[in-house]
């Protein structure tokens, strides 16, 4: 015990002896403990009230709003680089060629042919030499830009579309029906039939030569595409509610013909499939289409039809190729 009493007296005095002798090392000790209690306080998390949850949301939603923004602001300058480049792309492109495609209304155009032709007389076979038409058009159009001091250093042909409606044999029949009932039972008619039977064969002769005409003959063009469109054949239960001619003869509706075409005439434009579109047709229903081709897209479109008179259609279209003028359409004429 008494050992262990004059241990403990000898280890204070060195203690005094040794903190008198360093007394500011005592005191940077005493410093550096009362700094480490002091960040234990300040790092202990106190609870979240209402205003520092909301604080921390809006400032969370204002940085999202920020990067929403400057990611719309980057796509809005990518895109006005693009359309200045597509911009760019056809400045330098117009200078050097156009891009000619042609649209035909078969059914309007052999109208018009057999007028001017054959002095208003339906022919059976067309002598129309569709191999040469869109030569021919293709001259005239560069003769009318020469003209107009526009003219590209060439026009590139982009091909053909030729929109040609049909009768169904379903509608023969229907018409022989109809002629029997005429000489056996007339009270299932709704109006007496003026129709011969060398009459109905005539037809469907003159709709088989069509349809000849229209897949092998003009399908066989150079770039050219046929689009058949089948008139829609009335059904014989329901004959009370058609429309007929003055003859009593039911009429076969033609559809989506000038659907078919001014679609056409627009989505090419859009895509840029033409720089100058050829219409052939006397249809004044495709006058939207033009305007919208003209003033939303930028190109022309030249009517192709014949004689010197002007209609609605005609009067929309930046110029027009009168095939009746000098006998241009002879040109065209198949010897027979």
């Amino acid at each position: 015990m008494d050992a262990l009493t004059a241990l403990a007296e000898r280890l204070a005095l060195a203690l005094t002896a040794w903190f008198t002798a360093a007394p500011l090392l005592l005191a940077l000790l005493v410093l550096l403990i009362f700094a480490g209690l002091a960040v234990a306080a300040f790092r202990r998390r106190r609870p979240r009230n209402d205003i520092d949850t909301f604080y921390l949301a809006s400032a969370a939603a204002i940085r999202k709003a920020r990067e929403i923004g400057e990611i719309d602001a980057f796509a809005r300058r990518t895109g006005a680089v693009a359309d200045e480049m597509k911009a760019q792309i056809r400045k330098l492109r117009s200078g050097h060629y156009s891009q000619v495609k042609i649209y035909i209304d078969h059914s309007n155009f052999i109208s018009s042919w057999n007028d001017v032709a054959h002095r208003g007389e339906r022919t059976l076979a067309h002598d129309i030499n569709w191999h040469l038409l869109p030569q021919l058009l293709m001259d005239e159009t560069t003769e009318w830009l020469k003209n107009a001091r526009k003219a590209p250093q060439a026009l590139l042909y982009r091909g053909m579309h030729v929109y040609g409606t049909l009768f169904e044999d379903a509608y023969f029949a229907l018409l022989e029906t109809m002629l029997r009932h005429e000489q056996t039972a007339p009270d299932k008619l709704s109006l007496p039939i003026r129709l011969r039977k060398e009459t109905i064969d005539k037809w469907r002769a003159e709709n088989e030569a069509y349809k000849q005409e229209l897949t092998r003959e003009i399908g066989n063009v150079t770039g050219c595409t046929m689009v058949p469109i089948y008139r829609r054949t009335p059904r014989e239960d329901q004959l009370s509610g058609c429309q007929y001619t003055s003859g009593g003869i039911p009429i076969a509706p033609e559809k989506m013909l000038d659907t078919h075409v001014a679609t056409d005439l627009i989505g090419d434009a859009v895509f840029d499939a033409y720089d100058i579109a050829l219409l052939v047709s006397e249809d004044s229903d495709f006058v939207p289409a033009v305007q919208f081709v003209h003033e939303i897209r930028g190109k022309q479109v030249v009517h192709v039809g014949f004689g010197g008179h002007t209609n609605e259609l005609r009067g929309n279209c930046r110029f027009r190729i009168d095939l009746a003028r000098n006998g241009l359409y002879r040109r065209l004429q198949r010897k027979t």
